[in-house]
């Protein structure tokens, strides 16, 4: 099962990387890939044996993300109401699932919380940035509850946000 682990979460890196790869304004792109990223490291969590708030946490993340998905793809805003729900959900699921609040939940909440960052903005450049402060949590988060074969994916979609930031995005900031 260990191994069947590491495939998810190299699948999922795959996708995340492609998705901090991503040039530009195609946030419906970033999107499909981050929803079907983050369903594969939620089953590589569960399948490694560690980290059921991060199994729990990146499943909410998928119908998050799905979500926008729909609402990026006819151009419209997402409502303030509903980042309040994903919210709320996040902490109720995250309370939840750890039957109580722990250290590694609070992490978890925190974590899941910037993820709201990161899908819900308009550009890739924004994206980009927020998924580097999401991953440095979740990397974190990895480490503190063993769940290493997700650290990997986790450690690598980090580089290649920052790639991502000095391909696309260091002209922006220099403008």
């Amino acid at each position: 099962m260990a191994i069947l682990s590491y495939v998810l979460s190299l699948t999922g890196l795959i996708c995340m990387v492609s998705a901090s790869l991503v040039k530009g304004e195609r946030m419906k792109t970033i999107l499909f890939l981050v929803c079907a990223a983050n369903a594969l490291v939620a089953t590589s969590y569960l399948i490694g044996g560690s980290g059921i708030n991060g199994a729990a946490a990146c499943y909410l993340g998928a119908v998050q993300t799905l979500i926008n998905y729909f609402f990026d793809s006819k151009n419209k805003p997402i409502p303030k109401w509903l980042i309040a729900i994903y919210a709320l959900a996040i902490i109720v699921l995250n309370i939840w699932v750890a039957s109580g609040v722990t250290p590694l939940g609070v992490l978890v909440i925190v974590a899941s919380l910037t993820f709201i960052l990161c899908i819900g903005q308009k550009n890739g450049a924004k994206y980009r940035f927020w998924t580097l402060v999401n991953m440095a949590l979740w990397c974190t988060y990895d480490i503190l509850s063993g769940s290493y074969s997700v650290l990997v994916t986790h450690g690598i979609q980090l580089s290649f946000t920052v790639v991502g930031m000095i391909i696309h995005d260091r002209k922006k900031i220099t403008e």
